[in-house]
Formats: C-alpha cells, structure tokens, sequence
C-alpha cells in the first residue's frame, strides 16, 4: 500500500519542481512570483523527500533484505540473534522480525534454541570454527595454545582439528 502511494509522490513532485523552477527564473523580471515559487519547491521537494524515504525503508525491510541483515548480525554477534535483537537493529515490529526468523529457520539457515526467559536463533555457519589438538588414537583433547606435540596419555603425535 505504501509502496505505490510513495511512487505516486515521487511522480508528483517533479513537475512541482519543474514549476517552482520555472516561476523562479520568472521571479527575476517579477518579485510577485518568488512566493508562489517557494510554494511550489517547498511542496515538491517535500514530497520527493517523504517518497524517496518511504521506497527506502521499504527496501530495507523487505524479506530478502531482513535475511541478509540478521545473517550480519549473527557473524556480529557470534553466531547467536533473538528477536528482540533483530527487532532493535531493524526497527521492525515483534511479528515481523518472528516471521524471517522463522521462515530462516524452516530454510534449514539456522537453529531454534529455548534459553531460561528467550528463543535464541543459532546460526552455525557464520560461528567461529573452534580448533582443538586432538589425539588420533585415544581421543584426548587439548587447547591448541598448549606447547604438547605428543599426546600424554600414549605418545602419538596430536593434530589440529576444527570442531
């Protein structure tokens, strides 16, 4: 519904300003059309600005956008979004942010999790991958930062895994 009624705006303005132009330059040889040409510029660049910004926000809260913008968000922040975040960021309504999310979820691009008082949305592909020195024979596992080359339990050599 906005969306039209933003074009129709945009479209209107121009020949408003074409006018305001017009009785500008005519303002030179007449002073008595100064006023009608800020009228007429006031009018169409008002609603060039209020059309421009409506089609805007629009685009920014179209699905598409929403999925790519909570995507970022989740490589922001981790790997972990709830609503209220994405309502936030956005400025979007509780339904709306509710509906991406879960539309996201159902494309299989994240995970639902229950905290104590929240939903919280997991994306495991933007998470940072967790690298562990893991031994190939008896399974232990040790921080990559230790100076172990060897495994202390049977001596076998570690390697680097991400998990």
């Amino acid at each position: 519904m906005r969306k039209p009624l933003a074009t129709v705006a945009i479209l209107l303005s121009i020949p408003l300003l074409v006018l305001g132009i017009i009785f500008l330059i005519a303002s030179t040889t007449r002073a008595g059309r100064l006023p009608v040409a800020a009228i007429f510029l006031i009018s169409g660049g008002g609603l060039l600005a209020w059309g421009a910004l409506t089609l805007r926000r629009l685009a920014e809260i179209s699905p598409d956008a929403l999925s790519t913008g909570i995507v970022d968000l989740a490589r922001r922040l981790g790997g972990e979004v709830t609503v209220a975040q994405v309502q936030s960021e956005f400025r979007v309504s509780r339904d709306l942010a509710l509906s991406i999310l879960e539309k996201m979820r159902g494309q299989g691009q994240c995970q639902r999790e229950r905290r104590t008082d929240h939903d919280a949305y997991i994306f495991k592909s933007v998470m940072p991958a967790k690298a562990v020195k893991r031994c190939p024979y008896c399974g232990s596992a040790f921080s990559v930062k230790s100076a172990m080359r060897e495994c202390p339990n049977c001596g076998a050599a570690l390697e680097i895994k991400k998990e």
